[in-house]
Formats: C-alpha cells, sequence, structure tokens
C-alpha cells in the first residue's frame, strides 16, 4: 500500500541519518592514524603531537561509548511523510579535551612557549625571495610568497612543493581546517590551496564597483572574516560552508573609528576573541582584543608606525604582536594586557606559528627563520 511504502522510505531516510552519525569517529580515527604515519615518516612531529594524539584518541573512546545516549530520534503523530522520523546528535559533555579540528585544547592544558628561545639562532633557516611577506601555517606545512611562487614547506625546513602564483598579489593567507585548504587573499580576490593537489581555486572577487581592497583574512570553524584596506576599515563575516555567504558586516564606528585602519586581524585560537591592530596615520598604534560580536574587552597603545602592527594568535590564548620591519616583539596575555617584550637578531616583517610551538619569522634579509619554543 501506498502509506506503507511511505512509512518505509521514512525510516530508510532515519537509518541513513544514524550511519552518518555512527561514521563520523571512524572518519576522526582514519584522520589522526593518517597524520601519525606522515608524520612519523617524516619524522617531523615533536612531544606535544603525541600528547595531542592521545588525547582524541580518548575523546573517540568517550565519543563511541556514548554513541547509543546521544542519539535521539523522534516521531510525530502528523502524517508530514518526509518529517515523520527525525533524528538527531545530542551533545555530550566530556571531561577530555577535544580534537584542535573540532575544538582547542583548553588554554590550562596548552604548553607555554618559551620565547627567550628566541635568543639563540634559529634551529633551520630558508632563504626567501624578495619583499613578498606574506606567510600562514597549519599544524604541518608553512606556505610562504616568493616573487613568483608559492611555496610550501615542513617544520624540518624541507620545501616540499613550489606552485607558480600566476602573478598573484599575495597580501595574507591562513589555514582553514574546516575545508583543510590554505585561504590566499589577494586585493581582489580570494584562493584555496589544497595541499594535496596543489590546486589553487578562486573562491570570491570584490564587485568591480567596490573601490576598496581586501587586506587580512583570517578564520575559525566555519567562519571567515576580511577586512579592508582604507579609512574606517570594514570586516566581514562569510560562512565558508555551501555558497560562501556574508553572515555579518561591521563598519564604523564599530569596526574602528572613521579615521583608523585595521593593519592586522587574528581570531584567538579557539575561537572565542578577535585580536585586530589598528592605526590612526600619524599618531598611535594600538591593539585590540575583542569578543566575537566586535566589542573592545582591552586594548593597548602603542608608538605611531607607519607600516602598523602584525598579529599572531598563541595556542595558549597569548597574542604576539610586532612592528612591521622592526625587531621588537611584543607578547601580550589572552585578555591583552602587555607581559614580554623582546628583542630579535634581525628586522622582522611577519611571523606564523607551525603547529603548536614552532615559531616561523621571515625576516628583513629575506629568511624564513623557525625557532622550537
Amino acid at each position: 500500500m501506498e502509506w506503507m511504502k511511505k512509512v518505509k522510505m521514512a525510516a530508510d531516510r532515519a537509518r541513513e541519518e544514524v550511519r552518518d552519525i555512527v561514521a563520523e569517529p571512524k572518519k576522526q580515527l582514519k584522520r589522526i592514524k593518517d597524520e601519525i604515519q606522515s608524520r612519523t615518516t617524516e619524522e617531523d612531529f615533536v612531544e606535544y603531537d603525541l600528547d595531542r594524539w592521545m588525547d582524541e584518541i580518548k575523546q573517540m573512546n568517550v565519543d563511541i561509548k556514548t554513541m547509543t545516549s546521544t542519539i535521539v530520534i523522534e516521531s510525530d503523530d502528523e502524517c508530514e511523510w518526509k518529517r515523520m522520523i527525525k533524528v538527531r546528535k545530542r551533545e555530550h559533555q566530556s571531561h577530555v579535551s577535544k580534537s584542535p579540528q573540532r575544538s582547542e585544547k583548553r588554554v590550562s592544558e596548552v604548553r607555554q612557549l618559551d620565547f627567550n628561545k628566541l635568543k639563540a639562532r634559529s634551529q633551520r633557516q630558508i632563504k626567501v625571495d624578495g619583499d613578498y611577506g606574506a606567510i600562514g601555517a597549519s599544524d604541518m606545512k608553512l606556505l610562504y610568497c616568493d616573487e613568483d611562487t608559492l611555496s610550501l614547506t615542513d617544520r624540518a625546513g624541507r620545501t616540499t612543493n613550489t606552485l607558480q602564483s600566476s602573478g598573484l598579489y599575495v597580501w595574507d593567507i591562513c589555514w582553514s581546517s574546516f575545508l583543510d585548504r590554505f585561504l590566499i587573499l589577494t586585493p581582489r580576490t580570494l584562493h584555496s590551496l589544497n595541499v594535496q593537489t596543489s590546486e589553487v581555486t578562486q573562491i570570491k572577487q570584490t564587485s568591480d564597483n567596490k573601490k576598496e581592497d581586501f587586506l587580512r583574512c583570517t578564520c575559525s570553524h566555519q567562519n571567515l572574516l576580511v577586512s579592508f584596506n582604507h579609512n574606517g576599515s570594514v570586516v566581514e563575516e562569510w560562512n565558508m560552508s555551501g555558497e560562501w555567504r556574508m553572515t555579518r558586516r561591521w563598519k564604523p564606528p564599530v569596526s574602528c573609528q572613521q579615521n583608523e585602519v585595521i593593519d592586522d586581524i587574528r581570531f584567538s585560537c579557539d575561537g572565542s576573541h578577535l585580536g585586530i591592530t589598528v592605526k590612526v596615520y600619524g599618531q598611535s598604534n594600538q591593539l585590540h582584543v575583542r569578543d566575537r560580536s566586535m566589542n573592545i574587552l582591552n586594548n593597548i597603545t602603542f608608538p605611531w608606525f607607519e607600516y602598523g602592527y602584525m598579529l599572531v594568535s598563541l595556542p595558549n590564548g597569548q597574542w604576539l604582536t610586532h612592528e612591521w620591519k622592526s625587531k621588537q616583539l611584543h607578547v601580550t596575555d589572552r585578555d591583552g594586557k602587555l607581559k614580554q617584550t623582546l628583542t630579535y637578531d634581525k628586522s622582522v616583517r611577519r611571523i606564523a606559528l607551525l603547529g603548536q610551538t614552532c615559531l616561523v619569522l621571515r625576516t628583513g634579509d629575506n629568511e624564513l627563520c623557525f625557532h622550537d619554543l
């Protein structure tokens, strides 16, 4: 009978949804296994990685044990056949820290970085070409720009791939664990780089009637923030799932004041806060720590510097900021209070954090310097 077919279709759909939920731990286990095999084969891992892998496996064990209690099947009395049976996964509160790709480790569990190690000679150096400063890093790879190429390397400093940049003038690079891609920002376009296939794909382009250029990008989970290069900088938030639609847009006086420019913007490692550096021409530079609604929680004022201050988000909730082509590095706590100022032995263009403990500095004499902290 017709109604029996519809009931069977609803049941089949519910079973498929349950299978998708149950399959998730299997996918996570494969990801962990593949990463361990890759990193151990290349001898590219440190003590922190062992702890992280163990935490991820413990979390998976908890997830699997609680799987039956977190799947809820709801049935309706009303005969709306497509929605007759609903399957949803109830959130399970765990005391084990989750994988960084699902949520970040608690700050208290993250190894503290020893910035005094920056006084020693870097463990590895790579010579680079030109003044192109953009660099970005994932847990395993560093992507940086030369004059005509994009290059990938690992923590051991071995170049694994060099790509023609096709004339891209790269302003910024960030890593998206949600997409498993690097995102590459030029003044007018946004591209993604698939590390496995080396494929560069254009995702977004500013409209022709838009005068402002892109400047910086940062992402957390499925959210991408992009700032624009002009007085009274605008910040847009895009959802990276599906249509890449804009979900929020901040303008002055919320993004910054009309006479200010946003030099850099970064999500905190857990995605709960934002770090933003702004400048008022001829007057001062500031570091703002903000909540996700752009409210300023704290700020530090630095002396005026024409080229602005760059910013790095650290895994222990701290921030690292520095002047473009200066030797001074400033470490602040998660609340934006200055904790330490260091002097590096070279001028610094940009900094990226490779994994959780390897700081990579692109210096004024065109080197990438790797420091294990």
